[in-house]
C-alpha cells in the first residue's frame, strides 16, 4: 500500500509527519516484535511490568501496600512467582476502589489524562483514567490492524454497529435515516496514511431490508458489524434470495464469531471475517491473525493470563478465565484486572508469529447454568446450530430459575415441525435432563447499551 506523503509534491517515498510518524515508527518496532520467540517477548513485558509496579508503589494508594504484602519490593526484578502471588482484580473492585487506584502522579511525558467508560456489557460498568499515551498505542495496534488485513484502503467502508457518540445532531440524524450518512473517508488514524474510501454509517436499528439497500447503494470494500446484525443481514438475503456484491472483508468485533458463520459469511458476502478482541477499559487485546481465525495477543502493549480454576495459566485446548494488565496505563494502572471473559487458549500458530495465541474466545464468566444442587456448568448454545435453522433470526437463553430454562427466538415464520423438533432437541441437550425447558417465541431480543446481544442471561443470583 502506497502511503499519504505530508508533503504533497513527493509521492514516494511517502514523507510521513506529526503523528503518523510517530505511529510508523512503532509499527517498525512491532514488525520486528511480532515474531520475537515468546521468551523474549515475555522478558521485555516483565521489564515494562517492573517499571509499572515501581510507579504503584510509590504514586497509586491501593497498590502501595498490596504490592509490599506479595513480595514485591520496588527496584527489585520482578519474578513470575511474586507475580502470580498478586490477587485478581475484578470489575466490581475496579468500581468501588475509584480513585483509590488513580495515581497522584503520572509522568508529564505520557500526556494529559481522560477518563473512559466502559460498555457495561457485563452488568457492571467501570470508569477507567487513561493518559494521552494509551490513545498513541490503541492508534499504533488500529493501524496494525489495517496493515495485516486491509488491502483496499482506497475503498469504501459501511460501519453497522450503532451511531457514535462523535458525530454532530445532524450527522447523527443522518445516520438513523434511511439514506444513511456518508463520510469523505474512514477518519482517524487510517486518513493519516491514505487517501481512503468514503465511510458510510447506518443504525442497525433500521428494518434489514434498508440495512441492505443502503450496502447495495455504496457498494462498501469493507463492512463492519456486530456478529449479531451480521446473521440478520445474512438470514435475510437467503430469505428474499437476495443478491449483493462480493466484499472484500466483514470486520467483528464484541461478540462471540462461530465457525458456521465464518461460512455463511463467505457463501452470501463472498468474503472472510475477520475478528478482533477489544474493551474499553484496557483497549487492544487480540487481533485476528492474517493467515488463520485465531487471535493474537498484541503481547507488546497488554499482558494476558488465561487461567483455570486453580489460578495456574492454561494449556493449548484448555478454557480459562481471561486476566489483563495494560502494561503502559500509568494513570489508573490495572494490575491482573479479570475482565469477566473466557477465552481457549490456541497451539503456537503455524504463521510464525511468536505472539500468544488464543483459538477463540468463548464468553462472559457470568455465562454459566446454575444446577440445583448449586454447581454451575457453562452455558453454551454456540455448539447447537441454531443459526442453521433459517427461519430463527436471534436467540437467547435465559435461566428463569433452578429448574426452568427458556429459549427465546425471534423467528421471521413459524417453525416447521422439523424445526420445532431440532430446536427441542437443542434445549434438551443443554439442559442435561435437569431442568424444566419452554421455548418462547418473541418479537426482539433487547441489547447492551453498547448494542451488543448476549446470547445467554440468568435471573438466578450466582
Amino acid at each position: 500500500m502506497v502511503f499519504r506523503s505530508a508533503i504533497p509534491a513527493i509521492a514516494y517515498p511517502a514523507i510521513l509527519s506529526g503523528r503518523a510518524a510517530e505511529l510508523m515508527a512503532l509499527q517498525r518496532q512491532y514488525d520486528h516484535s511480532q515474531f520475537w520467540p515468546p521468551e523474549r517477548m515475555r522478558s521485555v513485558q516483565f521489564e515494562q511490568l517492573g517499571r509499572l509496579l515501581d510507579h504503584c508503589a510509590g504514586t497509586v494508594p491501593y497498590y502501595t501496600d498490596r504490592l509490599r504484602r506479595v513480595g514485591i519490593t520496588p527496584g527489585k526484578r520482578l519474578t513470575e512467582a511474586a507475580w502470580r502471588r498478586l490477587p485478581i482484580l475484578t470489575r466490581a473492585d475496579v468500581q468501588a476502589l475509584g480513585e483509590q487506584l488513580h495515581a497522584r502522579i503520572v509522568p508529564p511525558a505520557f500526556g494529559p489524562t481522560s477518563v473512559v467508560a466502559s460498555g457495561g456489557s457485563s452488568g457492571i460498568p467501570v470508569r477507567v483514567r487513561k493518559t494521552a499515551l494509551d490513545g498513541v498505542l490503541w492508534e499504533s495496534i488500529n493501524l496494525r490492524e489495517e496493515l495485516w488485513h486491509r488491502d483496499r484502503p482506497d475503498g469504501d467502508m459501511v460501519r453497522l454497529r450503532g451511531v457514535p457518540d462523535t458525530l454532530t445532531p445532524e450527522q447523527a440524524a443522518a445516520a438513523r435515516s434511511k439514506h444513511g450518512l456518508i463520510l469523505p473517508d474512514w477518519g482517524h488514524p487510517a486518513n493519516l496514511f491514505w487517501k481512503t474510501g468514503r465511510l458510510g454509517i447506518f443504525s442497525p436499528k433500521l428494518p434489514v431490508a434498508q440495512q441492505l439497500a443502503f450496502l447495495r447503494t455504496m457498494r462498501p470494500a469493507y463492512l463492519h458489524t456486530f456478529p449479531s446484525y451480521l446473521r440478520l443481514l445474512i438470514a435475510h438475503l437467503r430469505d428474499t434470495r437476495g443478491k449483493i456484491d462480493p466484499l472484500r472483508a466483514v470486520f467483528t468485533a464484541s461478540e462471540q464469531v462461530s465457525d458456521e458463520l465464518r461460512e455463511d459469511c463467505l457463501a452470501v458476502f463472498g468474503c472472510p471475517i475477520i475478528d478482533n478482541y477489544t474493551s474499553g477499559e484496557t483497549g487492544y487485546i487480540a487481533l485476528q491473525c492474517p493467515q488463520s481465525t485465531n487471535l493474537h495477543v498484541q503481547s507488546e502493549v497488554v499482558l494476558v493470563e488465561v487461567l483455570d480454576v486453580d489460578g495456574a495459566p492454561c494449556k493449548p485446548g484448555q478454557i480459562g478465565r481471561v486476566v489483563i494488565t495494560p502494561l503502559h496505563n500509568f494513570a489508573m494502572p490495572l494490575l491482573r484486572y479479570e475482565i469477566g471473559d473466557e477465552a481457549e487458549v490456541a497451539e503456537p500458530c503455524a504463521c510464525g508469529r511468536g505472539l500468544q495465541a488464543l483459538r477463540r474466545v468463548v464468553g462472559r464468566t457470568q455465562d454459566y447454568l446454575v444446577l440445583p444442587d448449586g454447581q454451575r456448568r457453562r452455558a453454551d448454545l454456540a455448539h447447537y446450530r441454531l443459526s442453521s435453522i433459517p427461519a430463527i433470526r436471534e436467540f437467547r437463553l435465559v435461566q428463569r430459575s433452578l429448574t426452568q430454562l427458556v429459549l427465546q427466538l425471534v423467528v421471521a415464520r413459524p417453525l416447521t415441525g422439523d424445526e420445532r423438533t431440532r430446536v427441542d432437541a437443542v434445549v434438551r441437550h443443554v439442559s442435561g435432563g435437569l431442568f424444566e425447558t419452554a421455548i418462547e417465541t418473541v418479537p426482539a431480543l433487547d441489547r447492551t447499551k453498547a448494542g451488543k446481544l448476549r446470547m445467554f442471561h440468568s435471573e438466578v443470583s450466582q
